[in-house]
């Protein structure tokens, strides 16, 4: 029962992280932001204990949060510029690991449902409404933002066909997570490049963090 202990340290922390973005406080971000992967780690990984034994764990979901965790922390230093690319480098190491996560956990894939494929609408008018609005002002970084952007469209694909392969609660959370994960990397994009939203680092943090837990929440479903 310990990993309860660890999703609500998870929730507190947000909420104070959010309130710090809302305000614009660095000193409340500084504090909270480094803690919430680790916390979220440490939640899956008793979970999975708890259910049935640590040889169930899917370290590559474990890595996957350490890359966000990494990521995190880049992304919140000043000096963004300097940063900003070794923060899309971690979470690059993020998506990857969650697309191998993802693509391993299916073991037949003679079930898989072409119908599913719909289910990339919600993804493509995201990215149809945002990457307009910035690709062409990213100049010198446009190469490693393509990178990242078909990185993460791969890991949205391999959460649809995970989906469309083993239909369940754990497989519409994990779809549901890659979808949100698309919708706060895009509003960070919007922001950098295309200027500042309302409330940007607000919906930004909000919707990154459900990402990383309906993920991990779905991965825990299915130790």
């Amino acid at each position: 029962m310990i990993e309860y202990i660890f999703l609500a340290l998870f929730f507190i922390f947000i909420i104070i992280e959010v309130f710090g973005e809302y305000k614009d406080n660095d000193k409340i971000i500084y504090i909270t932001k480094p803690l919430l992967m680790p916390m979220l780690i440490l939640f899956y990984i008793f979970g999975v204990i708890d259910i049935s034994s640590i040889t169930n764990v899917d370290w590559l979901i474990v890595v996957a949060l350490i890359g966000g965790c990494a990521g995190d922390i880049f992304l919140m230093l000043k000096n963004e510029e300097k940063w900003f690319l070794f923060g899309m480098g971690a979470f690059l190491i993020n998506q990857i690991f969650y697309i191998l996560a993802f693509f391993f956990s299916i073991t037949d894939y003679t079930t898989f449902n072409p119908g599913g494929l719909f289910l990339l609408g919600p993804a493509i008018l995201i990215l149809i409404f945002t990457v307009p609005r910035f690709l062409n002002k990213t100049e010198d970084m446009k190469i490693p933002v393509l990178v990242y952007m078909g990185a993460i469209l791969l890991m949205h694909i391999a959460a649809l066909v995970r989906l469309s392969t083993i239909q369940g609660l754990a497989s519409i959370l994990i779809y549901v997570g890659s979808i949100s994960f698309i919708f706060s990397d895009s509003s960070i994009a919007v922001d950098k490049w295309a200027g500042e939203f309302t409330n940007a680092r607000f919906i930004i943090m909000t919707t990154y963090v459900m990402a990383q837990f309906y993920i991990t929440l779905g991965a825990l479903f299915l130790a």
